[in-house]
Order: C-alpha cells, then structure tokens, then sequence
C-alpha cells in the first residue's frame, strides 16, 4: 500500500469526479487516431444539457476528458507515436495518455449543436466511449499564449517522419491561420525544405523569417515558426528584391539566408501538398 504524503489523504476525499457526457467517434483504439483528429459527437447526458445554453457562440471549445483504456501505473515513457527510440521522460512532460489520472485536454472546433443535446466537433482525437468530464469555451486571448517556448524538437522531428511531420505542420498553420488554404499549403512546403536547410525545428531562436506578403501564407509560417517581432525572429524587409515581381519568403539562419521565390500556381491545398517542390518556388541560398 501506497503511504500518502503530506495533505494527500485530504485532497484524495475532495475528489468526486462525474462524466457529463460522452464521445461519439469513429475510432475506437487510441493507435487508429490521426495527428489532425476526426469529426465525432460529444453527446451530454439529459442531467447536463441546460448548462449548454449559450455554448453555441464559441468557435471552439476546450473538452477535459476521462482516458478509459490509459494505464495509471506509469511515470516515464516515450513518445512512441512519433519514434520509438526517443528519451523516455517523466509523463508530466510529455502529452502521454498513460499518467496517475488520465484526463484528456483536447480544443475542438464546434460544428453545431443540435437540440437534444449532441454536440457536433472536429478535431477530435479522443476514442469513442471516452468519458467527458467538463467543458469550458476556448477564448484565445487567455487560453493561446502564442509566445511560449517549448524543448528544442529537431530530433523528434528528424525521427517522426516526412509524413507525420507534415501533419504537424498542417495542424499547427491552420491553427493560427483559421482554415486550410492554398496560401497555408504552400507555407507546410516551404517549411518541410526550410526545415531539411536549417537542420531541425524552425522554433528555435537561431532561426528567423521575413513570410513575404500573402497574408495567408505569412499567417501560416508565423504560426509554424513562433516567429514575431517581439522575439526577434519575424523579419519584415523594407526593400524587397522580387524577381519578375514574385513574392518570396527568407528563413535566416547558421549564416545563410534560403530565399523562395513562388511561382505563380493556381492550385488546390491539395494540388500545392502533391505538387513537386520544382513546381511551387526557385530557391536560392545566399550568405547572410
């Protein structure tokens, strides 16, 4: 038997947690779950839905959820779902679903609200039957805090893959950028190269960036960098040199600077992901 320490006794009889609702979703095993989540229903319990009155005013919303089938034995691990050979660290520092209490925090996006109580979501990345334990409204002025810094994450991005690695980027441009667009599909391309040029994560802050003019591509590398002018790295050049009046990003970096000049395409998000890298922008490496 487990001796509590000091004040653990009392804060354990304070707990009395109740699912409100629970998850509808087409995933039943936590390994079938993609990086973006899935749409799936949120169904609240008869007892629960007048404490939905007003929700449908949010955009999105923050699910605490309850991780049935997580082991609660477990203090370190991996993160397995990107390589299996990375540092193991304690389970407080890694997004595990195996930890002491197993409650989930996912932000989804509410599609609707249908009257019996049945809210409609995506990016949803909890498993059917998962127990939802509360829900708050998402405000971004509180809940997004753009310029918070995180490990350096080149070597699980290196070991995660090209094709995981480009789901991140998907998640992470849409995120602050709002939808997926051409615009934003060109950002994930430029930033698979740049990564490879600069050797790991374009967080870090050796690496800056001047995102060029299109408003949606520039939101979508900003989102992806973390860069801003108040860390530094967002670079916002007052003569730009344009060839044949092309817009162009800069990555800067190890004393280089990656100039992609874009070509002129008129494709899909799906067109510019499947395009080869020869079709969408020149690249040019010059001295810094």
């Amino acid at each position: 038997m487990t001796v509590p320490s000091e004040g653990e006794e009392t804060v354990s009889g304070l707990l009395d947690l109740v699912p409100v609702g629970v998850v509808r979703s087409p995933i039943r095993n936590r390994a079938e779950m993609p990086l973006q989540g899935v749409h799936g229903e949120i169904v609240i319990f008869p007892t629960y839905r007048e404490a939905l009155d007003g929700i449908d005013s949010n955009s999105h919303l923050i699910l605490i959820g309850w991780m049935h089938h997580a082991k609660r034995d477990v203090l370190t691990a991996r993160a397995r779902k990107v390589a299996p050979d990375l540092p193991e660290k304690g389970v407080f520092a890694l997004r595990s679903p195996s930890r002491p209490n197993p409650l989930s925090f996912s932000v989804v996006r509410l599609v609707k609200r249908r009257n019996e109580g049945v809210l409609t979501v995506s990016l949803l990345d909890l498993i059917d039957g998962t127990p939802i334990i509360d829900i708050k409204p998402y405000q971004p002025g509180w809940d997004a805090v753009f310029s918070a810094t995180t490990h350096d994450r080149s070597e699980k991005i290196l070991k995660m893959g090209p094709a995981r690695y480009r789901e991140s980027l998907i998640r992470e441009a849409v995120n602050y950028h709002g939808e997926w667009c051409s615009g934003a599909a060109m950002a994930v391309r430029i930033s698979e190269k740049a990564t490879e040029l600069a050797g790991g994560d374009l967080r870090r802050q050796a690496i800056s960036i001047d995102p060029g003019t299109n408003p949606c591509r520039a939101d979508s590398l900003i989102g992806i960098t973390g860069s801003r002018p108040g860390n530094g790295r967002l670079v916002i050049s007052q003569s730009r040199v344009i060839r044949n009046q092309l817009d162009q990003v800069t990555f800067f970096g190890h004393g280089r600077a990656w100039v992609f000049t874009i070509k002129p395409v008129n494709l899909s998000p799906e067109g510019v992901i499947e395009s080869p890298e020869k079709d969408l922008f020149f690249l040019e490496t010059l001295p810094r």
